[in-house]
Formats: C-alpha cells, structure tokens, sequence
C-alpha cells in the first residue's frame, strides 16, 4: 500500500515542498510505466480532466483512454474528485491524487532538521488555497471594530481569536509583507471588499459579516440581535456555542473568494477557529472546491468551562 510523504529539496530556495506516493517497490505504478500512462499523468498535473477530454487531446480513443483511467486510479495516482450526469450517463472528472510517486528503499537515511510545516493537514491547505499565491498570503483577514460601531454601535471583543488562524496559516504562506489583518470598518474604508476575505466575527460584532451574511446558505437571523442561526431547512439553532464555517465565491467580486468563521457568540467564534485550525481533516476532509457551509457547537470536552473541542451539526 503506497504511503504520502513530504518531497523537500533542501538546495533549493523555494519554500514549496511536494506531497508524493511512496511504495517499497515499484509494483504499484506499473499503470505508470507505459506511454500512455504518463502522457494521462502530465495532462492531470495541468489540472482536473474528464476522461473524454483527455481522449481529444491525446488523439486516443475513448475506450483506451478510459482503461487507463481506471487503472491509474486503482493504483491510487489519480483519484475521482466529482461525477456529474450526462446525457443519461455518469462523467467522471479526475485529478492527481498526488504531486508525484516514488519507489523508496529500505535503507536508513540521513538526519534532516525537523520541519514542523510537514505536519500540517492537507485539507486545510486545500479549503484556503484561494488564499495562497505563490507562497504568499493573498487577501484579509477581517475582524469585527473593538470601538463602537454598525448600526447597534456594538464593540467586538473576539478578533483576538483570529491569531489562532495565523498560526495554522503560517503553515503555508511567508511572513507577509503588508500587515494582512483588517478592522471591519477599515476594509470598507478602504474600499477592499473585492477581495479574498476571511472574515472572523458574526454579524453581531463585524460588519462585512453583516452584509454578507445575505449570501449565506446557513444565516445568522437578527431576530433577537443576531440570537439564532437558521440553517438551509428553516432549523433554529441557538446555542452560545453555535458557530458556522462558510465558503462562497465573493459577492463584491465573484472571481475571489470569502470564508465566514463566525459564532452567536464570542466563545462561538471561538469554536468555530478550533473547528477549522485543530479539526480541518475531519471538517475539510471530503472537501474539493467551490462552496461549503458547516454549522458546528463548540464542546468542552475537559470540563474546565471553556470550549476545546467541536462536533458538526450539518455540513452542506
């Protein structure tokens, strides 16, 4: 069975490291070897591809090329990511499983230093991809105004939260250049809403969560400032520990995205950051692309009286 390891080049300057499959011998990727295998692997490192379209550009014929599909993914180097109907029948459409394979020998190695960013969940990385460009941070992070402000001149005291994402970020980004945190009042201000936003804070405390919570497959209802969160079934959930993670493509700009983590309550948004740093394998982990919305409770698990854990309530 092949395993994922980290692929580091330690002459090279870039801060990129490749996940690969690796077996004990090179059985496995027999499906690999042949010419038309490899041409299938290229095509993919390029991007998502139906099998049909690989078919046209390779000037193979469908039948062939589906073959070779099926054995790449039962050798587990590409994998199915959506299927969609099609003229009564099912369209496939596949993407590498990995960013390469490889054949390792039992043989001891030699001692590298530890790199702790090797450890970091794969699912997360996949969910905030919008917001990484080239090893850099591309966006905001907005946290609701601690002065008074919006139309209930209420002041936030949950933005502090938000270091918690930084550090599970960090993972994956350089130390930015620019300051990348945003108060809510400062980014319209600014004139910055068509962007890539991460907005922490529900409405009740950040603005940009207010305006955006309209576009929202699971919403905060303002019955009772902001005292509920009604899911895409009418259900009203209103516990002080009742957060929600959302994805969507940016109203401001439909070409960026926003991501909403947010609670009823301070110790809401609170769940939801441990939700989305310390569970991203189990929250993220069916996780491909386009939107997600995720309604979640916080839990405390040790019985100190403070929230440590969470446990989904529905995902859509």
């Amino acid at each position: 069975m092949a395993r994922e390891k980290i692929l580091y080049d330690p002459k090279s300057e870039s801060a990129f490291a490749k996940r690969v499959l690796v077996f004990d011998r090179p059985d496995g990727f027999r499906p690999a070897s042949g010419k038309l295998g490899q041409k299938i692997l290229s095509l993919l490192a390029a991007g998502p591809k139906y099998p049909a379209e690989m078919a046209r550009t390779l000037g193979a014929h469908h039948q062939t090329v589906y073959y070779h599909v099926g054995r790449l993914e039962r050798a587990g180097l590409i994998a199915r990511i959506r299927s969609e109907k099609v003229r009564g029948g099912e369209a496939n459409l596949f993407a590498l499983a990995s960013d390469g394979y490889a054949v390792e020998f039992q043989v001891k190695g030699e001692p590298l230093p530890t790199l702790k960013s090797s450890a970091r969940s794969k699912a997360l990385g996949r969910f905030f991809r919008e917001f990484f460009n080239e090893g850099e941070f591309d966006g905001w992070v907005v946290v609701g105004s601690p002065m008074q402000h919006g139309a209930a001149g209420t002041q936030a005291r949950d933005g502090h939260y938000a270091v918690q994402l930084g550090f599970a970020l960090g993972q994956f980004v350089n130390l930015p250049a620019r300051f990348p945190v945003k108060l809510d009042v400062d980014l319209r201000a600014e004139k910055l809403l068509s962007s890539n936003l991460i907005v922490v804070g529900g409405p009740r405390n950040n603005v940009v969560a207010e305006e955006l919570n309209q576009h929202l497959p699971f919403k905060f209802s303002q019955g009772g400032f902001w005292g509920a969160i009604v899911d895409d079934e009418g259900n009203t959930h209103a516990s002080e520990l009742d957060c929600l993670v959302e994805k969507l493509p940016n109203p401001w700009d439909p070409s960026k995205t926003c991501v909403v983590i947010a609670g009823l309550t301070g110790a809401g948004t609170k769940a939801a950051i441990i939700g989305v740093c310390n569970y991203a394998d189990v929250l993220f982990g069916k996780y491909r692309s386009g939107r997600f919305a995720a309604l979640l409770r916080g839990v405390d698990k040790d019985g100190d009286g403070k929230v440590d854990s969470v446990e989904v309530l529905k995902q859509a």
